[in-house]
This record gives structure tokens, sequence and C-alpha cells, in this order.
């Protein structure tokens, strides 16, 4: 009898000293994923600042641009209060799109290129572009070392469940949103939760999510087949796409864009009139 008393408290000491240490590493991994989760709303806040101090500068620009020549093409530029990335990529774009049209007019007006304001605004802008340019990569580099730890054993098996979600990189090249890295730590959970009974259910499950990859790859063989991509302004300046080459053309076509319609190539930087696509 006393040797199943000891046995059964053995046991039991047993599951106190799992449970300790299974708390204990959750609750330094809970801890190091929450420092992450703030450092990457911090930076992504410290590009936000950035992005506002840089249309302040374009504002400006537009003021002395106006000066010249009035043209309703320039419109003051506002502050997003979605601080996401998806808005942020969009308010860089049409900042942008307004500036390439300032500069426009600084071909066309020698006086207003030789101004001594409107360079100087110009050298400010510049120095925006530098730190939203740095601010924008230590943002990805931390949203990298987030979804690292986030999806990393054993943080994986509670991360999601205690409300971490994959952070998304930042490119404000195009207006379309970053491809997002492969979530491998979801991945192993699911599969980890299918274990015994549910083998055959986990292996339908991969041959479906194998069945959406192929798809998708198929789809992106597609689109490359079908050339490159593009970002136009409307009628209001808003960025609008990605579209294909022939999408331009039957826009074009039905009247919805024209000549001078900017658009910009995914991948590039520079923003050109339709009329001057190759």
């Amino acid at each position: 009898m006393q040797s199943i008393i000891d046995f059964i408290l053995g046991i039991i000491k047993l599951i106190v000293f799992v449970a300790i240490v299974v708390a204990g590493i959750a609750f330094w991994g809970y801890n190091k994923i929450r420092r992450l989760a703030e450092d990457v709303k911090e930076a992504l806040s410290n590009i936000s600042v950035s992005t506002e101090k840089r249309n302040d500068l374009i504002n400006r620009l537009q003021d002395v641009a106006r000066s010249y020549q009035e043209s309703e093409k320039l419109v003051m530029l506002q502050v997003s209060r979605d601080n996401t990335v998806s808005a942020l990529r969009q308010t860089y774009l049409q900042s942008g799109a307004v500036l390439t049209e300032i500069s426009g007019m600084a071909q066309r007006f020698p006086e207003l290129k030789s101004n001594q304001q409107y360079n100087r605004l110009m050298d400010a802008i510049q120095g925006c572009e530098g730190e939203i340019e740095r601010a924008r990569t230590r943002y990805n580099g931390v949203v990298k070392e987030y979804n690292t730890q986030r999806t990393s054993i054993p943080h994986v098996f509670y991360s999601g469940l205690l409300g971490f979600r994959q952070a998304e990189f930042l490119h404000l090249e195009s207006a379309t949103a970053a491809p997002m890295i492969s979530d491998d730590g979801e991945r192993i959970n699911q599969l980890l939760g299918m274990a015994g009974t549910k083998v055959m259910g986990a292996a339908q499950a991969m041959g479906q999510q194998g069945k959406i990859l192929a798809e998708r790859g198929a789809a992106k063989v597609q689109q490359l087949r079908a050339g490159d991509e593009f970002t136009y302004l409307d009628s209001e300046r808003n960025p609008k796409g990605p579209v294909s080459r022939t999408d331009l053309a039957v826009l074009f076509d039905a009247g919805q864009i024209n000549g001078d319609t900017h658009v910009l190539k995914t991948g590039t930087s520079t923003w050109l009139k339709y009329t001057e696509l190759t």
C-alpha cells in the first residue's frame, strides 16, 4: 500500500514540476514576444511620423508652386489616422504623385526651379526620404525577428491563442501589399494538433494546402505571362491597381484614363505619363 501511495505522490510531483516548467517557459516567452510586438508598433509609428513630416513639406512646396501656376491637380495632402502598413503605403504613393507633378512644373518654369525656398524644401523632402527608408529598414528587421520568434517552438503553441498575429512587411514601391512570408509555425501547430487518431485528416489538410499552393503558383505564372503590372492615378489622384498593360489599354480606350494619366510600373519608383510608356 505504501508503495502505491509513494507512486501516486511521485506522479503528482512530476505533474506539478512539468506544469511549473511549462508555465515558466510560457511566461518568459510571452514577455519576449510582447516586447517584440511593441518594437514593431514603435517602428511603424516612426515611419508614420516621417511620412507626416514629408507630407507637410510637400504641402508647403505646393504653396510655392501655386504662385507660378494655379493647378487643380495639386491637392493638399491629408494626414491619415489609420496607422497601418496599407495606409502608409497609399499615403506615400499619393504624395509621390503630387511631388512628381510639382517637379514637372519646375521643368516648365525655370523661375520656380531656381526659387530658393523651392530648393530648400526639395532638399528637406530628400532628407525625409532618407529618414523613411532608414525607418522602413529597421521596421522590416523588427518584423522579421518578431515573426521568427512567434513561430518558433515552443512559442508557436500559444502565440496565436494569445493574440500575436503575423506582422506584415512594408514595401513602398507599389500599391499592392507585400507578400506575407509563409507561416510555418501555424502549420506546425496544426499538424501537432492533428496527431494520433487525426493523422488521415492531417494528410488531407496537407494535400489541400498543396493544391492551393499549386493553384497560386499557376495563377502567378499566368500573371507573369500577362506582362508587367502597373499602378495608375485616377481623376482624384488616388492610386489604383495593379493592372496589366492590356488593362491600361482597355481603360484608355474606354476614356477612364488619358494620355496624361500617371502610371507606375511595379518594381520601379518613377511615375510616367501613359503616353510615355514604351
